[in-house]
């Protein structure tokens, strides 16, 4: 994606990143999303989440996750938006586990 949308080719910055990471048998994906900070709140993150469950699901993934820190209410208010299933993680006590079934 441009970003800017209407910059010049060699003025294109990197405003976020988004990731998926399959088992080996083509089931399941975790995702990663890192937006730059002064982009935040703009509508990229969504948008690269969008994209991604579109990618997951044309690869046939069945599932993706991923680990959200409790405090990012902006990120689990996305996820739960898109219908993501939010559950503590067993391991550490400040994030919690996100999971859409697809």
């Amino acid at each position: 994606m441009r970003w800017p949308p209407d910059a010049e080719p060699d003025r294109i910055e990197i405003a976020g990143v988004v990731r998926l990471a399959a088992d080996p048998d083509n089931v399941e994906s975790e995702f990663a999303i890192v937006v730059r900070s002064d982009l935040k709140g703009r509508g990229l993150g969504r948008l690269l989440m969008s994209r991604i469950v579109d990618i997951a699901r044309e690869r046939g993934l069945r599932a993706i996750f991923g680990r959200v820190l409790r405090e990012n209410e902006a990120m689990l208010d996305m996820c739960r938006h898109m219908g993501f299933a939010i559950v503590a993680a067993a391991d550490d006590p400040a994030m919690v586990e996100v999971r859409l079934a697809l």
